[in-house]
């Protein structure tokens, strides 16, 4: 009986061991990454003790595996927050972090650009990492058609797209945003076709003609023909003098009073 009892005893001892390591981190484990975030991060503005980030570490571990681990100690006291934010999609900041590494870090730490992925997704993600600073804007306003897009264009094409929007060109009709799915398809082609016919494509009547074959106008097999009464207004649309006057109204104020700082310079050299 002894033999049979020592074996039922091993194997308890051997579950139990392999239980214990795959219930996560030992104390250990968890003070370490504790002291790296502490030592990367410092103590964060809540002033926290290298027991508090321990205690809180241990916390998220409890709450969503191990998987977390590499997230906080990349971002350390704004990793949580952006847990927190994220509340049940929080395995979706995880995951984000998992496929993009230290990409992703900025992204994450930022809690309006996080607050996009967690609207929009990855696509949304995608383009922010690859067109920082010219994204927000355009996913905000017109959400996942705008992500698609920018994750199919380049730089330049990003930076047009990005004008045109501003221009109002991408809600000048009911059927405007629809070019979104345009450049989402057939890329920086698409974008440079829409940036050279800008104009026209604001007209109801051509964009409705280009949006049932747009690879035919794009490709150059077919022209885009404006409304006779219309388009000598769209093919006279002087661009670049509208965008001076813009600035003209927008530096006038400056102008005007170095304008007079002179003139009362000149004023006061003549008197003396």
């Amino acid at each position: 009986m002894k033999p049979v009892a020592s074996i039922l005893a091993l194997v308890f001892i051997g579950w139990t061991l392999s239980w214990t390591a795959g219930a996560g981190p030992t104390s250990a484990a968890l003070r370490e990454t504790a002291d790296y975030i502490l030592s990367k991060f410092g103590r964060g503005v809540a002033g926290q003790t290298a027991q508090e980030v321990e205690n809180t570490t241990a916390q998220v571990v409890a709450r969503y595996g191990d998987d977390v681990l590499p997230l906080v100690k990349a971002t350390g006291h704004q990793g949580f927050a952006a847990l927190e934010q994220a509340a049940v999609q929080a395995p979706d900041v995880i995951k984000l972090y998992a496929r993009k590494g230290d990409e992703a870090v900025w992204l994450i730490s930022e809690p309006k650009k996080l607050t996009i992925f967690l609207k929009h997704g990855d696509a949304a993600a995608d383009a922010l990492i690859k067109h920082p600073g010219l994204a927000d804007d355009l996913i905000e306003q017109f959400g996942g058609g705008a992500a698609a897009a920018l994750n199919n264009v380049s730089k330049q094409s990003a930076q047009r797209l990005g004008i045109v929007a501003e221009g109002g060109l991408l809600a000048a009709n009911p059927r405007s945003s629809e070019l979104l799915s345009v450049v989402s398809r057939y890329g920086d082609a698409a974008m440079d076709f829409i940036w050279k016919n800008k104009g026209a494509l604001a007209v109801t009547a051509a964009l409705g003609t280009f949006l049932a074959d747009p690879q035919s106008y794009i490709s150059g097999v077919t022209q885009l023909i404006v409304d006779p009464v219309i388009a000598p207004i769209v093919g006279n649309t002087n661009w670049t003098l509208i965008i001076a006057s813009v600035l003209a109204v927008v530096f006038l104020p400056f102008i005007a009073r170095s304008f007079v700082r002179a003139r009362a310079a000149v004023r006061r050299r003549g008197s003396s």
